[in-house]
């Protein structure tokens, strides 16, 4: 298979994936109203259960709204013909880490050396606050 066919193939599988996390988002968004629209039992158990069902719907729907950032995202970068290409050194991204990770936006190398990168600055903040 070329570079051509195989990215068509990833923009194929793209296009599935939003689909299907716009479906499993509006059941969420469902699923929330239905749970925010019960009668509230005053018995404390039950009143965590649904805080908690709350919380894990609202945290699954904000999952949903970045992963569609993400697909959109790579869409866009697929028609301006970047898709696939490094951010930080425009090399070619490996179709075996697109494949895994079609949101990819750097190279194998560079991602290690960019998510170093935020972990020492993450580290430098977190010791400038003891």
């Amino acid at each position: 298979m070329s570079r051509a066919s195989d990215l068509l193939t990833i923009r194929e599988l793209l296009q599935k994936r939003r689909k299907t996390t716009e479906d499993a988002q509006a059941g969420a968004r469902r699923e929330l109203a239905a749970l925010k629209d019960q009668e509230r039992d005053p018995e404390y158990e039950e009143q965590a259960q649904a805080e908690l069902a709350d919380y894990t719907l609202s945290t699954l729907i904000e999952a949903q709204r970045r992963e569609i950032m993400l697909i959109d995202a790579a869409l866009r970068r697929m028609e301006t013909d970047v898709f696939g290409e490094c951010v930080d050194c425009g090399n070619e991204i490996s179709m075996d880490r697109l494949e895994a990770m079609p949101f990819a936006i750097r190279c194998e190398e560079d991602a290690a050396l960019h998510e170093q990168e935020t972990r020492d600055a993450a580290r430098h903040v977190g010791s400038l606050s003891l």
